[in-house]
């Protein structure tokens, strides 16, 4: 990932995270199920896809993604 772009991967994440009721570094299992079905139709919406051999669900990927960009240095 660029440099420049960290700011902006770094404040969609926090947005998504923050419109979900998500807590930063909050434990995917903990999760209810309506904020699980927020982060699939998010992840539908940006076309994310999950690894290949992935040993987990789509959601959980997600939110793994979204919780590494969200806790990034992101200064601008």
């Amino acid at each position: 990932m660029k440099p420049r772009h960290k700011f902006a991967y770094r404040l969609h994440a926090r947005t998504v995270l923050a419109d979900l009721k998500i807590a930063i570094d909050q434990d995917f299992h903990t999760l209810t199920r309506a904020q699980i079905d927020g982060l699939l139709v998010e992840a539908d919406r940006v076309r994310y896809q999950q690894p290949q051999h992935a040993n987990g669900s789509r959601a959980r990927y997600f939110h793994d993604r979204l919780q590494r960009h969200a806790s990034m240095d992101g200064e601008q």
